[in-house]
């Protein structure tokens, strides 16, 4: 069982689903000549784009599967990205996710890029994407607890205990 390290330092066990590695095949694509960088290769930044959707699509994916409430999800930050071997034209590319962190209104997710050359897997990037929950209208949006849990309102007096 994977151990979670929650915004609030408590460790979260956060089990892996039944009969899986953990990872989830988010997205699955071929590369087109008109994603090519001057040098032959796939854009990075086309890889990048990818990596965001496939998270999404991985961390929706875990929330679903958590039964947690449907919500939207936000892009916050890429933490880190390796990009081991170069993507070619042609290439079929897998986006596989698992999800490595749970916090009170985010979600980071591992997103791992392969393909298959000559009948062998090639590992090819690596990623961390942090997603947030938030509601509200696109200009005053704010975060929400991800699990769907309500925050308590704030008492109006008081503190219980205290005589004034």
């Amino acid at each position: 069982m994977t151990q979670i390290q929650s915004a609030t330092s408590e460790t979260i066990p956060f089990p892996p689903a039944p009969g899986s590695d953990q990872r989830y095949l988010a997205l699955k694509t071929v590369m087109l000549p008109r994603d090519t960088n001057p040098y032959g290769t796939i854009f990075g930044g086309v890889i990048l784009s990818y990596i965001d959707l496939a998270g999404a699509v991985g961390a929706q994916h875990e929330i679903r599967r958590r039964n947690w409430p449907d919500q939207t999800l936000v892009t916050v930050g890429m933490t880190s990205i390796d990009f081991h071997r170069p993507v070619w034209v042609g290439d079929i590319v897998s986006f596989l996710t698992h999800v490595v962190r749970v916090g009170r209104t985010s979600l980071t997710v591992h997103v791992s890029v392969d393909t298959e050359r000559a009948g062998a897997a090639v590992h090819l990037t690596d990623a961390e994407v942090t997603y947030v929950s938030v509601e509200g209208p696109p200009q005053d949006q704010r975060p929400v607890p991800i699990r769907g849990e309500t925050v308590p309102a704030p008492r109006a007096g008081p503190p219980t205990g205290i005589r004034t």
